[in-house]
């Protein structure tokens, strides 16, 4: 997989999305100052230099645009599996939000690229790092942290998981994500359900919970952003 250092750019996503063309079917790419990303409804991924590691990964050689809620999951248990090598436990928010002790240390954004058929998928990472302001691994860990360091960590962990989607085994990965999932076996309200009992996420992408009466309810949580050329 091509990595693609730059100092700055308005967003590591629109990159992927402006360059898509002329990059091998397998590219990541992060930068030292973003200045106009965003995140999911629209929550601003602004990056300053050894804060955060803002970075993105595109993928040509998939296919099928049905499968891609899948790859916000092959994201999430990669950070996971990133911050576990930090012995920092973090746990998966559905649909795309990364916790570590109640409190949010990582977001991502799937996005699809229609030229008008489907022709990749970019996945979109933000994970507080050095930030003294928010949930970070420094502030947990009290120690600072090598972005370079980070994303080489992070694209082995990238390219370990999608392997894994690329040779029929996702349901291995769904396992690990459902092991780690933040609200599993916790009641919480939830929208006019009351009270549910998440149980986990299914392989069609919807999230099976339960509410206090015992009765079942399966509903499409993962959000995927649609880019047309």
């Amino acid at each position: 997989m091509k990595l693609i250092e730059l100092e700055e750019v308005d967003s590591t996503n629109d990159y992927l999305k402006r360059e898509y063309q002329n990059l091998p079917m397998q590219t990541c790419v992060t930068a030292k100052y973003q200045t106009k990303g965003r995140g999911r409804n629209g929550h601003v991924w602004e990056s300053h230099a050894n804060e955060n590691l803002i970075m993105s990964f595109l993928f040509k050689d998939f296919h099928k645009i049905e499968d891609a809620w899948k790859m916000t999951q092959l994201a999430s248990c990669s950070v996971v599996g990133l911050l576990d090598r930090y012995r920092i436990k973090a746990t998966i928010k559905w649909p795309n939000d990364i916790y570590v002790d109640g409190k949010k240390i990582c977001g991502i954004l799937v996005e699809t690229i229609l030229d008008p058929d489907l022709k990749g998928v970019i996945v979109g990472i933000g994970l507080n790092v050095n930030n003294e302001d928010f949930q970070s691994m420094k502030q947990i860990t009290h120690k600072e942290y090598k972005i370079s360091k980070l994303a080489i960590g992070l694209k082995t962990f990238m390219l370990i998981y999608y392997n894994l989607y690329q040779t029929n085994q996702f349901h291995k990965v769904l396992e690990y994500a459902n092991s780690i999932s933040y609200l599993k076996d916790q009641w919480v309200e939830y929208g006019d359900y009351g009270e549910v009992c998440f149980q986990k996420l299914l392989d069609d992408g919807s999230v099976l919970f339960v509410d206090r009466q015992g009765k079942t309810y399966k509903q499409v949580i993962n959000e995927i952003s649609l880019h047309n050329k």
